[in-house]
This record gives C-alpha cells, sequence and structure tokens, in this order.
C-alpha cells in the first residue's frame, strides 16, 4: 500500500518496505553480455513496476560498472555505498532511498587461497557490509555478504572456510541486533537451506526467511534463485545433474523492540530474458522482498527451547565441521611442508651434479629445471608456513568461540526448562 507522509507519522499504521537482492554476476572480460546486463539491471531499477526502498548487489567487480549504476539509478535510488576491499573489491553494494548514515565492513578471516586464481574469492575479500538507515521514520540495519562458493559438491574443499564466514556473519547481526533497528539482511549465501551455513545464520542470527515466511511466492517455483531451468546461462550438463537449480540467494528480516515484521511477498519478479535480448540479466535470479513493518507499543519476544534448540544443533553441526576442517588443513600443512623438504633435497643434488664435467646443453636443462623447483620450493614454504597457518588459526578461533556460545546456549536452555517447570508447578 501507499502510505503518505502524513500518515508515516501515525505510529499505528503500517508500511510496506520493499527490498531487491542480486548478484549480478559481474567478472570483467569473464561474465558474458556484462556491460548489456550491468545496463538492463540498472533499466529495470529505474522503469519497472516497482520503487524499492534499498537493493543489495553483489558481484559488482567493476568500480566502472558501480559508478554506471549509481549514476543510472541516481534518481529513484540516490543513496549508495560501494564496499572496497581485497584486491579487486569486496563486489557488493547497497543503494538506499534515504540517507545511508553509518557503514561498516567485516572481512572474513578465512576466503579461499591467492593460488586458486581460477575461482578468485581471495582476491575479492569477502565480508558483510552493513550500513544503516532510516526510512518513514523507522530505523533500519540494513546488510548484504556473498560466501565463498562450492565449486565441487562432491569433494568442497572450502566447507569449513563457509563454516567460518557463516559464523562471523551470525555474530556480527546479532551485534547489529542490540541497537534496536529492524534488520535485513540479503545476499548471495552460496548455501541451500538443507546446508548447516544456511542454519547458522538462520538460527544463531535469530534470523526470519522471508521466502518461508512469504505467503506469496513466485507461481511454480521452490524459490531457486541460480542454475535455474529458465535462466540462459545455465547449462545443459547443469541442468541434468540438478534440472530445478538452487535455493542460495536470501533475504532475512529480524523485527526491532519498537517495530514488528512480516514478509507480504517474496518472489522473482523480472523476466527471464533481458527485454528484447536473447540471455538473462545474470546466472542468479533477483529476489524481492516486500515487508510490512509495524509500531509495537512494547517488546513481547521471547527465545522458545525449540527456538535454542535450533540454534545449539546449527553451532553442533558447524563445530563438527570445524573440527574436520582443522584434520584436513593439518595433513596439507605437513604434506606442502614433505613437498619442500624433498625439494630442498634435490635442489642440494642440483648443486652437486654442478661438479661435474657436463655439457653446456644439459647444465642450462638443469638450470631451468633448478629454477622452476625454486619457484615450487618458496609456494610449499608458503603454503606450509603461511598459508595453511592462518587458515588452520581461523578455523581454530571459530571453533573455540562456537565452544562458548554452545556453553551459553546449554545455561538458556536450563533456565527456560526451570521457568516452564516454575510456572507449571504455581498453576
Amino acid at each position: 500500500m501507499t502510505v503518505t507522509e502524513n500518515n508515516q507519522k501515525d505510529d499505528t499504521m503500517s508500511i510496506d518496505i520493499k527490498v531487491l537482492t542480486l548478484n549480478v554476476w559481474g567478472i570483467p572480460g569473464i561474465s558474458k553480455n556484462r556491460e548489456a546486463r550491468i545496463e538492463a539491471i540498472a533499466n529495470q531499477l529505474i522503469t519497472g513496476p516497482e520503487e524499492y526502498d534499498f537493493v543489495f548487489l553483489q558481484e559488482v567487480w567493476s568500480r566502472a560498472d558501480y559508478y554506471f549504476l549509481a549514476t543510472k539509478v541516481n534518481k529513484v535510488l540516490p543513496f549508495a555505498h560501494y564496499f572496497i576491499n581485497g584486491f579487486i573489491g569486496s563486489g557488493v553494494c547497497i543503494f538506499s532511498r534515504s540517507p545511508i548514515t553509518e557503514v561498516h565492513f567485516h572481512k572474513f578471516t578465512l576466503n579461499g587461497f591467492p593460488h586458486k586464481l581460477q575461482h578468485g574469492d581471495w582476491w575479492g575479500g569477502k565480508g558483510v557490509a552493513v550500513c544503516r538507515s532510516t526510512r518513514h521514520g523507522i530505523p533500519f540495519t540494513i546488510a548484504t555478504t556473498h560466501l565463498h562458493a562450492e565449486y565441487n559438491k562432491k569433494n568442497d574443499e572450502y566447507v569449513h572456510h563457509r563454516v567460518v564466514q557463516a559464523f562471523e556473519t551470525s555474530q556480527l547481526i546479532r551485534f547489529c541486533q542490540r541497537n534496536g533497528d529492524v534488520l535485513i539482511l540479503a545476499g548471495d549465501f552460496n548455501c541451500t537451506p538443507t546446508d548447516f551455513a544456511y542454519r547458522m545464520i538462520k538460527f544463531y542470527g535469530n534470523l526470519i526467511d522471508t521466502y518461508t515466511d512469504s505467503p506469496v511466492k513466485t507461481p511454480g517455483s521452490s524459490g531457486e534463485t541460480n542454475e535455474t531451468p529458465a535462466n540462459s546461462f545455465t547449462s545443459v550438463k547443469t541442468l541434468k545433474e540438478n534440472p530445478s537449480g538452487n535455493r542460495i540467494d536470501y533475504i532475512f528480516y529480524h523485527a526491532s523492540a519498537s517495530h514488528k515484521v512480516k514478509t507480504k511477498v517474496c518472489d522473482q519478479p523480472w523476466p527471464n530474458r533481458v527485454p528484447q535480448q536473447d540471455f538473462s540479466f545474470s546466472d542468479h535470479e533477483p529476489v524481492r522482498a516486500i515487508l510490512t513493518v509495524t509500531p509495537v507499543k512494547e517488546d513481547d519476544s521471547t527465545e522458545t527451547v525449540t527456538e535454542v534448540q535450533a540454534q545449539t544443533d546449527a553451532l553442533l553441526e558447524s563445530s563438527a565441521v570445524c573440527e574436520q576442517g582443522l584434520k584436513k588443513v593439518a595433513v596439507s600443512r605437513k604434506l606442502y611442508l614433505f613437498l619442500a623438504i624433498l625439494l630442498t633435497i634435490l635442489e642440494l643434488v642440483y648443486l652437486a651434479v654442478l661438479s661435474l664435467d657436463l655439457s653446456p646443453g644439459l647444465r642450462i636443462a638443469l638450470g631451468i629445471l633448478s629454477l622452476v623447483a625454486m619457484a615450487a620450493l618458496m609456494y610449499f614454504l608458503l603454503m606450509g608456513t603461511v598459508f595453511y597457518h592462518m587458515e588452520y588459526n581461523g578455523v581454530k578461533s571459530t571453533k573455540l568461540a562456537l565452544k562458548c556460545h554452545l556453553e551459553i546456549l546449554t545455561k538458556k536452555n536450563a533456565q527456560i526448562e526451570e521457568r516452564k517447570r516454575s510456572l507449571s508447578f504455581i498453576k
């Protein structure tokens, strides 16, 4: 519904907040039809039927693309912030109809490896981007993130990285909830609703998934947002393995003490193809949520045993993943150090061979092999002593934090049970 400024001052009135999130797949030189799609996304935000209050974008890897978008949509979304981080930037940005008053970026402790150039997550410096804004007199904390991708479903080498990222996201969100704002978290979480990372963020982050909360959804869909059959960038091979696609893009919310929130609609409002083109807006589908925000006079929210148990289960599962991750990291460190020692021995053998009477051609060939071996030796030493040590510390730190939070939840569960028994006895 439309609410005038006069109506918004009436604290008995509900207002609708319209939100959109989209991974734009904007990798320069790699993403197909990137420039045309970025322009089409901007046009859709300007001329589409919806006037959004907040828009969250991921994989805007080019600053030029961000500035183009910000300039193009300025009349409808005049306030924006691009979160620069890492080597090529975090890729995330937030657009708003109301002024952005505060910004903060938390870089994930773990985010892949620098030598995995084909993946590139480490170079992006991903994390959680947070802004604050006031819309219709209601204070909002708006946040977006982009978790590490799952490149191999059968052998996911980054599973413990996503544990760390999901836990750090939920921790930051819990801190943000203390400021009394209505909170919205949206983005590409690279996990389905059956994954531990989803449960960590949803349950331990005390968040509501707008898709499951919504009475209105996209017809004929179960909310899938990536590798969907209608998307032009989905390969035939992918569809054979997974005909429906995956739901990995979400909009979550958390109500405040002064305002309750309910999802009116959560759907995918844009057409499958860019107008007058044969390709989609992105390899992800945009997700829209219309949230009805209503003032309340007092906070009557209390955690139930079921909610605490869901949080506990999410933490326990994540702790188990961390334990497996620590074992995997330890094995990898030993392997790289062993390879470094082996190459060191080979270099010593090479130096000994140089004292022999060798032909010029053989000396050149051995010299080239020695240079390659030295480069590999430096790589193995860095991996075995620096990067895997950092990875181990990141997973270990998260596991210790999980243990602390699990102890708190155990006590909280006992207190809730004790209150229930006391109330039962009084009755």
